[in-house]
């Protein structure tokens, strides 16, 4: 990097550590802490940096306190005078002296060679050579020692360049230092939005969750007269469910010599199994088996209109998923309508988008918000990409779509609190030089109220 964009860099680094910071007041997540202290880590790296490149800098030992370039003679000093200078001295008493001292021309010179020759002005064609070299105005210390009127000053000439690194038959090329930058390009995270959508219940033990099996039932009692005549019906019948935890996470291992090298790379390890275990608890919360890990909510809600719509690869297939939309909408119960949602892959809904447009509906069936929120039947839809794409070869039937109140209808439960614990282990593998850093969370769902979602089922004949 040039020391413009280290400076850019270092500027940017500093912002989203006051991003993270956030207002007074504002508490910090562990995975914020984290961030941070990679953040600030990234500020101190790249401030050693900036001071060594400053150090090294001949630029700048190049002009005067008025921005004129001065003359660098071969003993490293500013108005040294001499020919074998850190620029290749050429004589041209034809370029004319005049003009190679305006201003305009050196601040076009102190453009060119600030940006490694990136940013060239027509202000350099008077003191261009032809050869790739340009004049380098007189300072008042050189013109002291060179008083010829006619003499233009050295040149700075291009014939040695960088080329690719390590090629042996490029001359710069073996000596050039390629910086990394400081972040690694992360991956992601997938669509997950039945984590979000649930009812999150913190929990400390297993958890038994009493529900209403049945309704109780009524009955028509006669008037009491002569004869005894009493209230009949029946009870309601109930049922239980467990909501426990099972243990989901991952361990890295590290080497001392990677970290200590590398201030990025505990930051780039922490975020990455930070999102692993979201990937994996993503994929149980859809479709899990509820046998010594979470219950999926694919396959244990209520059955819709309990028939496959079937999708024949014609035309006549969008208007089939438009009517199952509204099928589905029909079949929940109106107490849960208010907090009801869609919940799909994103394929899918731009699937519904295309059926809208064939169809020529003059109703839209699905709309967007303000903020770019997208709503079917005018409620929210969610994405996550854990949900069946729609079928497109021969199958029996998947489930793409479900619509209902996520959170009267699917509990999770989670151990010791919502946040997923990290642990750095330096002891356990020390001998070996390594460190082990472990993410995990203990965590459980069940179904609770199966009637409070309901699924759209299609098949592909």
């Amino acid at each position: 990097m040039t020391l413009m964009e280290m400076l850019d860099q270092h500027k940017e680094e500093i912002a989203k550590a006051d991003a993270l910071i956030g207002p007074m007041g504002h508490q910090m997540t562990a995975s914020d802490e984290e961030q941070y202290k990679g953040t600030m880590r990234r500020v101190e790296a790249l401030r050693g940096q900036i001071e060594a490149r400053k150090a090294q800098s001949t630029i700048r030992s190049m002009f005067n306190k008025d921005g004129i370039p001065m003359w660098i003679g071969g003993d490293g000093t500013p108005g040294a005078g001499g020919a074998a200078s850190g620029f290749m001295a050429t004589y041209s008493p034809a370029l004319n002296a005049a003009d190679t001292q305006s201003r305009d021309y050196s601040e076009a010179l102190r453009s060119f060679l600030l940006s490694g020759g990136k940013t060239a002005s027509a202000d350099l064609v008077v003191g261009a050579d032809g050869q790739g070299g340009f004049a380098i105005p007189r300072s008042e210390a050189f013109t002291r020692q060179r008083p010829t009127s006619n003499y233009a000053g050295p040149r700075a000439s291009a014939a040695l360049y960088e080329g690719t690194q390590g090629s042996s038959t490029t001359a710069g090329g073996d000596v050039v230092s390629i910086p990394t930058w400081q972040q690694i390009v992360p991956l992601g995270l997938p669509d997950l939005a039945l984590y979000d959508a649930s009812l999150l219940i913190p929990t400390a033990t297993d958890i038994k969750v009493p529900s209403q099996a049945s309704f109780g039932a009524s009955a028509i009692k006669a008037e009491s007269n002569g004869t005894i005549a009493t209230f009949g019906g029946s009870d309601p019948t109930l049922g239980q469910t467990l909501l426990s935890a099972y243990m989901v996470g991952a361990a890295r291992t590290v080497s001392w010599e990677l970290l200590q090298d590398v201030g990025m790379f505990q930051e780039f390890v922490v975020n990455d199994l930070l999102i692993g275990q979201r990937i994996t608890e993503g994929a149980l919360l859809a479709t899990g088996t509820g046998s010594g890990q979470p219950q999926g909510i694919l396959g244990n809600t209520g059955l819709g209109t309990n028939t496959a719509y079937e999708m024949l690869g014609t035309s006549a297939d969008g208007l089939t998923l438009i009517n199952a939309l509204y099928d589905v909408v029909a079949q929940l119960k109106g107490v849960y309508q208010p907090n009801a949602s869609w919940v799909m892959a994103r394929a899918t809904a731009l699937a519904i988008r295309k059926a809208q447009m064939q169809a020529n509906l003059y109703v839209p069936i699905i709309t967007t918000d303000a903020n770019g929120d997208m709503r079917i039947l005018d409620k929210p839809v969610l994405f996550d990409s854990n949900m069946p794409s729609l079928p497109t070869a021969t199958t029996a039937g998947v489930l793409p779509i479900l619509y209902g109140d996520f959170r009267a209808g699917n509990m999770i439960g989670v151990r010791g609190g919502a946040g997923i614990n990290v642990k750095i282990l330096d002891q356990p593998l020390a001998l070996q030089g390594q460190l082990a850093i472990l993410a995990y969370r203990r965590i459980d769902s069940r179904i609770r109220r199966s009637e409070a979602i309901q699924q759209i089922k299609i098949s592909h004949v």
